[in-house]
C-alpha cells in the first residue's frame, strides 16, 4: 500500500485502557451484529496472515515463517502489526483485566435469564435417525445426556441447521438431504427463539420467534419465520441472517458451536497453533483482518489505476486542445452555415404551414360532417312527418274504405228490388203499348168519319140557318161552353194526376230511410255484443294478457324459447312489453298501434328469416320489424311536462321496443287530452306546443271513440278514431279496464236508444206521407165525378138542340151518325186516353224506378268506384307508409352514419391537431416560427438545403468533420478532459480516505487484539483459581501460538506445567477453562459443546464458573448421566429417549470416520 500523501494525525477518542479491557468481549459481539461484510471466510492467502507458521506443531513448538507466504503478505502483516508494540505490556493488561473481573465478581451479580437472543425449543421432524425429536431448553444451562444415537448431537446439528449454518460446518454431513431421515423424501427443523423485552421487531413477531427450515432428498430448502402464534411473516434468509445479527448469534463460528469432533480436537488434541486459530476464529479477529487486508488490496488497486488515469487524462487534454483548434477554424464558415440554419428554420415551419393546410382541410371536413348531421336530422324530421302523414292518410283511407264499403250491402238489395218492380212495370207497359196501336187506328178511322159528318152537317146547317133565322148558332154555342169546363176539369185531374209519382216517391223515401235507420241499430247492436264480449273476455281471462293475441300465439313464444339459432331473441308481440298506466286511453292508443302491438321485433335479417319460418310452422303469422337495441333519447324532443304523451302512459319494459314506437308511432310527440275543445285550442291556437306532431282527444259524444288532431303539411287534418272492439293488447289494470269498458257499454246503449227513437221517428213521417197519397188519391176521384157531371150536362144540352130543331131527316141522320161517330170517339178518346193515362202512369214509374235504379247504379258505381279508388288509395298510401317508414328508418340510419362520419372527422382532425402540435413541438426545437419565403415548399427548400449541404460537407471534409460534429467534439473531449480531470482528484482523495480509514481500523484491530487477549488471559486464571489451580494463558501473536500452563496445587512454585502432563480431569477442566474464557470473551449469548465428558468432581465448578456469565445460555452434551451434580434453578437436565432398536448408528458415520 503506497503511503499518505499527507500526514494524518489520529484522533483522540478520548476512553482510557481499562475501559478498553472491559469492553473487549462486548466489540466481538457487535462485529457479529454487523449485517454487512467485506469479506467471507476462506482458505485462501488472505487466511494465512493470521495461521500459525507449522501447523504440524502439536507439541507447542514454533516453527519458521510459512515459504508459501507471499512478500506482500508479509508487508501487510508487517505495516499491521507494526512490530508489535502494542503487546510490550501483556503482563500490565493482564493485570489490569484481573482487576475488572475481581470487581464484577465482588457485586455477586445473580445469574438472571436473558429476555431475548436465546433458544427455548428444538424439534427435529425426520431428521437424521429421528421421526421427530423435541427438545426444550431451560433459559441458562442446559445438559443433554443420553445413550449414543438418542440424538443429543442431532439436537446442536438441528440448531446449526436451522439458523441458517451451512451443512458442511456440523462435519455430519455434506449437504442437506444427507440428514433426511431413511425412508423419508423431506425433513423439517424447527427453533424456537426468544423475543421478548427489547426484542426483534416484537410488535411483528412477539414475544418468539419460530424458525422453520424445511429440506428434502431432492435438493429443495426453504426457511419460514413465524410469529410466536404461528403467522409466517418472512421466508428470506435475509430476514432470518438479520434477526441472528440482531442477537449476535454465531452458529457458523466454530468456537460458539462445539460439534462432536470439533469439541475433541479443542478439548483433547488440539496444539498451541490449533487453540490460537481457534481463538482468532471465535473472537473474529481472523474475519476482521480479511477484510482490512480486502480493503488494502482495493486501495493498491485505486493507486495502480491513478497511476493509469494520470496518463489518460494527459491524453484527453490534448485531444481537447486539438479539437478546440478545429473549431476555430469551422467558425470561419459561419455565414454559409447561417444561410443553412435559416432554410432549416424555414424548412421546419413549411412543414408545420404544410400539415395546418392539412388541418383546415380536416376542420372543412368536420364542419362539412357537422352540416350533414344537421341536415340527416333535417330530413329525419322531414322524413318522420312524412311518414307520420302517410300514417295519418293510410288510416284514414282504411277508414273511409270501411265506411263505403258498409253501404253497399242495402244499395245492391235496393236495387235488385227497383229491378224486381221495373220488369214488372216494362210487362204492363208493353201490353199497354199495344192496345195503344188499335186505339190510334180507331181514333183515325172514327176522326175520318166525324170530319165527314160534320162537313155534311155543316153543310146541312147552313142551309137550315139560312132558314130559321140563328137560334141554332145560341144553342151550339151554350153546348161549346159545357164541353170548354169539360176540358178544363179534365185539365186538372190531369194535373192530380201528374202530382202522383212525387206523393209515391215522398213514400219510397219514407220507407227507404226507415229501411236504413235498422243498419246503425243492427251495427251498434253487434257493438254492444262486442263489448259484452270483451267484458266477459276479461272478467274470463284474468292474468292470461297473452289471450288478447293470435289463438296460437302461446305455440309461437313457446318455440321461440326453445330455438338456439337466433343471435339475438325476438322480442314481442310489442304488446306483451307494454303496460298502459290510464286505462283510459286504451281503444285510442290501441287503434293508434294498430298491428304493431302484435308485432315482433328482431335485431337481423336471419333472425328475421327464422322467425317467418316459426310463424309459419306455428300457423301465427305476425308483423316483423327489423330494430336495435340502442336506446333513443328523446329528453330533447319531448313537449312540455305539463302534457301526457303516449310515451308517459306506458311503461315499456324493453328498450328495443321502445326504440320502434318512438320510431314508427312518435310516442314521445304524441300528447294526449281529454277534452275535444282544449285540444284544438292547443294544437291550432297562437302559441303551438313544441315537440308536439299530433294530439288524440276523446269523442264526448260517443264513449271509447276518439279525435286525432294533426296536420298534413301546412293543414290543419283530423280524424275520428274508431276503437277496435277486441280485447286489450296491452296490459293494464284489469279491475279498472272492466270498469272502463262498462261505461263504453252504457254509452252504447243510449246511443241504441236514440237510434230507435229516430226509427220511430222515420216511421211516422211514412205514415204522414202514405196518408198524404191517399187525400191525393180522393181529390182525384172527386175530379174525375166533375169530368162525368159536366159531360153529362154537354149530353143534355145536345139532346135538347136536336129536339127543339126541327130538321128533316137528312140533318137528323147526319147528326145521329155525327153523334155515334163523336160517341165512337169519345169512347175511343176515353179508352185513349185511359190508355195515355196508364201509360203515363207506367212510363211515370218506369221513369222512376228508371230514375232510381240509375240512381242506385249511380250510387253503386260511386261507392264501387269509390271503394276501388279508396283501396287502390289505401294501398296506395300503405305503399307510401312502407316507403316512408323505410325511408325515416334510413334517415335515422343515416343520422347515425352521419354522427359516425362526424366523430371520424372530429377524430382525424383532432389527429391532425395534434400532429401540428408535433410539428411545431418539433419546429421550436429548431427556432421559434420564423415567415417562409413566397412559393417556398418544403421539397424547394429540401434542394437547397441539399445544395448548401453539399458545399458545406464538401468544406467539412476538407477540415474533418461538420460544424455541429466539431463543436460536438470539442465540448465532448473538453467534457471528457474535466470529468476525468475531476475524477481522478475524486479517486485520489477516496484513496487518501481508504488508507487513513485502513490505518485507523488497522489500530483499533491491534488494540482489539491486545485487549481481548488480557481479557482471555486473566478470565482463565480467575477461572482456574475456583479450583485452587494455579497457571496462565500464553499467547504469542507474533508465533501465532496460544498454550497453557496449569499447576493443579496452586501452594507450590514454578512456573505450572504443560498440558500433557496433567492428568486427565487436570487437562480437561483446564481446558474446559480455557473454553469457558475464550466464550466470555465472544460474547454471545448462546454457548454449545458436544462431548462434555469431564469428570463429574468438575461439574459442580464448571456450573460455577459457567454462572458467572450472566444471561448466556449453556447448551453441554455428554454421555454421563449427571447423577451426582447439584441442581439449582439455573441448571437443566435434559434426558433424552434410547434410540429406536436398529437406528443406533446413522448412515453416513462411515463417511464422517473416512
Amino acid at each position: 500500500m503506497a503511503p499518505l500523501k499527507r500526514v494524518r494525525r489520529a484522533i483522540d477518542d478520548g476512553y482510557s485502557e481499562d475501559d478498553d479491557i472491559g469492553a473487549a468481549s462486548s466489540s466481538t459481539r457487535e462485529v457479529a451484529r454487523k449485517k454487512v461484510r467485506t469479506s467471507q471466510p476462506k482458505a485462501d492467502s488472505h487466511s494465512r496472515s493470521l495461521r500459525t507458521r507449522d501447523d504440524g506443531d502439536s507439541d507447542g513448538q514454533q516453527g519458521g515463517v510459512d515459504d508459501d507466504d507471499s512478500g506482500e503478505n508479509i508487508g501487510y502483516e508487517r505495516r499491521r502489526d507494526e512490530g508489535f508494540e502494542d503487546l510490550e505490556d501483556e503482563d500490565l493488561d493482564t493485570q489490569r483485566a484481573t482487576q475488572i473481573i475481581q470487581q464484577r465478581n465482588l457485586r455477586s451479580m445473580e445469574n438472571v435469564p436473558a429476555d431475548n437472543g436465546i433458544i427455548e425449543s428444538v424439534t427435529c421432524i425426520n431428521f437424521m435417525c429421528h421421526n421427530k425429536l423435541h427438545v426444550s431448553f431451560g433459559p441458562l444451562i442446559n445438559f443433554i445426556i443420553g445413550y449414543n444415537g438418542s440424538g443429543k448431537s442431532a439436537v446442536l446439528t438441528a440448531i446449526t441447521l436451522c439458523l441458517g449454518g451451512k451443512a458442511n460446518s456440523t462435519n455430519r454431513g455434506g449437504s442437506l438431504k444427507a440428514f433426511v431421515k431413511e425412508g423419508r423424501e423431506s425433513a423439517t427443523l424447527v427453533v424456537k427463539l426468544k423475543n421478548r423485552g427489547y426484542g426483534f421487531q416484537q410488535e411483528t413477531y412477539g414475544e418468539s420467534i419460530i424458525v422453520e427450515r424445511h429440506f428434502s432428498k431432492a435438493g429443495s430448502s426453504g426457511f419460514k419465520l413465524k410469529s410466536a402464534n404461528g403467522r409466517v411473516i418472512s421466508t428470506k434468509k435475509a430476514d432470518l441472517e438479520e434477526i441472528c445479527d440482531y442477537f449476535a448469534l454465531q452458529i457458523d463460528n466454530p468456537m460458539n458451536v462445539l460439534t462432536q469432533d470439533m469439541s475433541r480436537q479443542f478439548l483433547n488434541n488440539s496444539s498451541p497453533a490449533e487453540k490460537y486459530r481457534f481463538f482468532v476464529k471465535g473472537v473474529q479477529l481472523e474475519q476482521l483482518d480479511q477484510d482490512y487486508q480486502l480493503l488494502e488490496e482495493t486501495i493498491d488497486q485505486i493507486d495502480s489505476k491513478l497511476k493509469t488515469r494520470g496518463d489518460d487524462v494527459r491524453i484527453l487534454e490534448n485531444r481537447a486542445k486539438k479539437a478546440r483548434a478545429k473549431l476555430e477554424m469551422s467558425d470561419k464558415h459561419d455565414k454559409l452555415r447561417d444561410k443553412i440554419r435559416d432554410y432549416m428554420r424555414q424548412m421546419a415551419w413549411s412543414q408545420v404551414e404544410q400539415e395546418e393546410k392539412k388541418l383546415a382541410d380536416a376542420e372543412a371536413q368536420f364542419q362539412e360532417a357537422i352540416h350533414n348531421v344537421e341536415e340527416a336530422e333535417r330530413k329525419a324530421s322531414t322524413a318522420d312527418r312524412a311518414f307520420d302523414e302517410a300514417k295519418q292518410a293510410y288510416e284514414e283511407g282504411a277508414e273511409a274504405t270501411r265506411e263505403i264499403s258498409e253501404g253497399v250491402g242495402p244499395l245492391r238489395e235496393k236495387k235488385k228490388q227497383l229491378k224486381d218492380r221495373f220488369d214488372d212495370n216494362k210487362g204492363e207497359l208493353m201490353q199497354l203499348h199495344l192496345e195503344q196501336r188499335t186505339i190510334r187506328d180507331h181514333l183515325k178511322d172514327a176522326d175520318s168519319r166525324i170530319k165527314n159528318y160534320k162537313a155534311d152537317i155543316a153543310t146541312e146547317t147552313q142551309r137550315l140557318e139560312d132558314a130559321n133565322g140563328g137560334n141554332h148558332v145560341r144553342r151550339v154555342a151554350e153546348i161549346e161552353a159545357a164541353k170548354k169546363q169539360v176540358v178544363d176539369i179534365r185539365h186538372e185531374y190531369d194535373r192530380q194526376s201528374s202530382l202522383t209519382a212525387d206523393l209515391v216517391e215522398d213514400v219510397r223515401i219514407a220507407e227507404e230511410e226507415l229501411r236504413r235507420s235498422n243498419a246503425p241499430i243492427d251495427a251498434k247492436e253487434r257493438e254492444i255484443s262486442g263489448c259484452n264480449d270483451v267484458i266477459r273476455s276479461l272478467k274470463r281471462d284474468q292474468g292470461q294478457h297473452i289471450s288478447a293475441f293470435h289463438p296460437n300465439m302461446s305455440r309461437l313464444l313457446h318455440a321461440i324459447g326453445g330455438e338456439q339459432r337466433f343471435r339475438e331473441k325476438p322480442v314481442g308481440p310489442i304488446g306483451n312489453h307494454i303496460r298502459l298506466l290510464k286505462p283510459a286511453w286504451s281503444s285510442i292508443l290501441e287503434r293508434s298501434f294498430g298491428a304493431t302491438l302484435t308485432s315482433f321485433v328482431v335485431t337481423s335479417k336471419s333472425d328475421q328469416d327464422l322467425l317467418t319460418h316459426l310463424m309459419k310452422r306455428e300457423n301465427c303469422p305476425c308483423p316483423i320489424l327489423i330494430g336495435n337495441n340502442q336506446p333513443i333519447d328523446t329528453s330533447n324532443s319531448e313537449p312540455d311536462p305539463q302534457y301526457d304523451t303516449s310515451l308517459r302512459v306506458l311503461e315499456i319494459d324493453s328498450d328495443i321496443v321502445k326504440r320502434q314506437l318512438i320510431i314508427n308511432q312518435a310516442i314521445e310527440q304524441t300528447i294526449l287530452i281529454e277534452d275535444r275543445l282544449k285540444a284544438q285550442r292547443v294544437m291550432y291556437g297562437v302559441n303551438r306546443p313544441q315537440n308536439v306532431k299530433q294530439c288524440y282527444c276523446f269523442n264526448e259524444s260517443r264513449k271509447g271513440w276518439g279525435i286525432r288532431f294533426g296536420y298534413r303539411g301546412n293543414d290543419e287534418s283530423s280524424a275520428p278514431m274508431q276503437p277496435l272492439g277486441v280485447k286489450p293488447r296491452m296490459k293494464t289494470d284489469v279491475e279498472s279496464q272492466i270498469t272502463y269498458q262498462h261505461g263504453i257499454l252504457e254509452d252504447l246503449q243510449n246511443e241504441l236508444s236514440e237510434l230507435k227513437r229516430h226509427k220511430e221517428g222515420l216511421q211516422d213521417r211514412l205514415r204522414a206521407r202514405k196518408q198524404a197519397l191517399q187525400a191525393h188519391e180522393r181529390l182525384r176521384k172527386d175530379l174525375h165525378l166533375k169530368i162525368q157531371r159536366a159531360e153529362e150536362t154537354a149530353e143534355r144540352l145536345q139532346d135538347e138542340l136536336e129536339r127543339d130543331t126541327a130538321q128533316d131527316g137528312r140533318l137528323q141522320a147526319l147528326e145521329g151518325f155525327l153523334r155515334e161517330a163523336e160517341e165512337d170517339m169519345a169512347i175511343i178518346e176515353g179508352s185513349y186516353e185511359e190508355a195515355v193515362t196508364q201509360k203515363d202512369k207506367l212510363n211515370a214509374v218506369a221513369k222512376d224506378l228508371s230514375s232510381q235504379m240509375k240512381e242506385v247504379d249511380s250510387e253503386l258505381a260511386d261507392i264501387e268506384a269509390k271503394i276501388k279508388k279508396t283501396e287502390a288509395r289505401a294501398l296506395k298510401l300503405s305503399q307510401i307508409r312502407q316507403t316512408s317508414l323505410m325511408e325515416k328508418n334510413l334517415a335515422f340510419q343515416k343520422i347515425d352514419d352521419a354522427k359516425l362520419e362526424k366523430t371520424r372527422a372530429e377524430n382525424k382532425r383532432e389527429t391532425q391537431a395534434n400532429r401540428v402540435e408535433e410539428f411545431v413541438e418539433q419546429a421550436r426545437k429548431v427556432s421559434e416560427r420564423v415567415p417562409v419565403d413566397p412559393g417556398e415548399t418544403p421539397g424547394s427548400l429540401d434542394k437547397k438545403l441539399d445544395k448548401l449541404t453539399n458545399d458545406l460537407d464538401r468544406f467539412n471534409r476538407e477540415i474533418g468533420g461538420t460544424p455541429e460534429q466539431i463543436a460536438r467534439e470539442a465540448q465532448e473531449t473538453a467534457d471528457a478532459y474535466r470529468t476525468a480531470q475531476k475524477q481522478l482528484e475524486q479517486l485520489d482523495e477516496i484513496g487518501q480516505m481508504l488508507k487513513y480509514a485502513l490505518l485507523e481500523r488497522q489500530n483499533r484491530w491491534r488494540k482489539f487484539r491486545r485487549y481481548i487477549s488480557a481479557r482471555a488471559r486473566a478470565q482463565f486464571t480467575y477461572l482456574l483459581s475456583e479450583r485452587s489451580f494455579r497457571g496462565a494463558l500464553k499467547t504469542d501473536h507474533q508465533r501465532r501460538t496460544l498454550d497453557l500452563q496449569v499447576e493443579p496445587d496452586e501452594t507450590r512454585s514454578g512456573k505450572g506445567r504443560q498440558t500433557k502432563t496433567l492428568s486427565g480431569g487436570e487437562k480437561s477442566f483446564s481446558t474446559i477453562c480455557l473454553l469457558l474464557s475464550l466464550w466470555e470473551a465472544m460474547g454471545s449469548p448462546i454457548r454449545c459443546l458436544d462431548e462434555f465428558d469431564v469428570f463429574m468432581d468438575n461439574v459442580n465448578r464448571d456450573i460455577n464458573a459457567a454462572r458467572r456469565s450472566v444471561g448466556r445460555q449453556y447448551v453441554l452434551i455428554t454421555p454421563n448421566s449427571m447423577g451426582n451434580i447439584d441442581v439449582a434453578e439455573d441448571v437443566k437436565i435434559i434426558k433424552l429417549s434410547d434410540p429406536e432398536r436398529g437406528q443406533t448408528t446413522l448412515p453416513f458415520e462411515n463417511q464422517r470416520g473416512s
